[in-house]
C-alpha cells in the first residue's frame, strides 16, 4: 500500500464520529443496492429488444468481470484495511484478497455494459447507472473493507470487462447475420 492510499482510505473510511444514518446508507449501498441493480435487468429485458441487447451486454460484461476478479485475486494477495489495523471496519468481511474489488468491478460493468448499449435516454442511463457503480465503490472503501486502489481498480477493469463484451456481441451479430444471410440465399429456412 502506498501512503497515498492509506491517506485516501483513512480520509473516506467512516470513523466513530460518523452520523449512523450514513453508516447505515454505506451498509444499503453495499449490501443491498447490488442486488437491486441485478433484479432491475429483469423488466428492462422485457422493454423490447434493444433493452434485451441492453441487458445482455450487461450480463456479458458483469460474467466477464467476475471471472476476471477471481483470476486477479488468485495472483495479487493483496490486504483489506482492516488487516493492517488502519481505519474503522464497519460491516463484517473475511479475510480474503482485497484487489480489486468484486463490488466495484462488477457495477462497473453493469453500469458501462448498460451504457455502451443504450440507443435512446443516454444522460439517463450515465447518470443513474454512474450514481449505482459510485455508491457501491464509496461505500465499501466507507466501510473499511477496500483501500480505494482496490476500487479504482475494480472500476477500471469493470469498464475494461463492459467493452469486451460490447466487441464480443458485435462479433456475434456480425457472424449471426453473415450466417442467417447465408441460410436464406441457398433457400434454408
Amino acid at each position: 500500500m502506498t501512503s497515498i492510499d492509506n491517506a485516501l482510505f483513512l480520509w473516506i473510511n467512516a470513523t466513530p464520529a460518523t452520523p449512523p444514518g450514513l453508516i447505515a446508507l454505506a451498509r444499503w449501498c453495499s449490501e443491498v443496492l447490488p442486488t437491486v441493480a441485478l433484479l432491475a435487468l429483469a423488466p428492462l429485458a422485457l422493454a423490447g429488444q434493444q433493452a434485451r441487447r441492453q441487458v445482455m451486454g450487461a450480463a456479458l460484461a458483469m460474467a466477464l468481470a467476475w471471472l476476471a476478479v477471481r483470476g486477479l485475486k488468485g495472483v495479487f494477495d493483496m490486504p483489506r484495511p482492516f488487516t493492517l489495523g488502519l481505519g474503522h471496519q464497519w460491516i463484517p468481511h473475511a479475510v480474503t484478497p482485497a484487489f480489486p474489488s468484486y463490488h466495484a468491478t462488477v457495477s462497473a460493468a453493469w453500469s458501462a455494459g448498460l451504457l455502451f448499449h443504450a440507443r435512446r435516454h443516454l444522460r439517463v442511463w450515465i447518470l443513474l447507472a454512474g450514481c449505482v457503480t459510485l455508491a457501491i465503490a464509496w461505500s465499501r472503501v466507507f466501510l473499511g473493507v477496500h483501500f480505494v486502489s482496490d476500487v479504482a481498480m475494480g472500476l477500471a477493469l469493470g469498464v475494461s470487462c463492459a467493452l469486451v463484451a460490447r466487441q464480443c456481441m458485435a462479433g456475434a451479430a456480425g457472424w449471426l447475420g453473415a450466417f442467417r444471410s447465408r441460410q436464406v440465399g441457398s433457400g434454408i429456412r
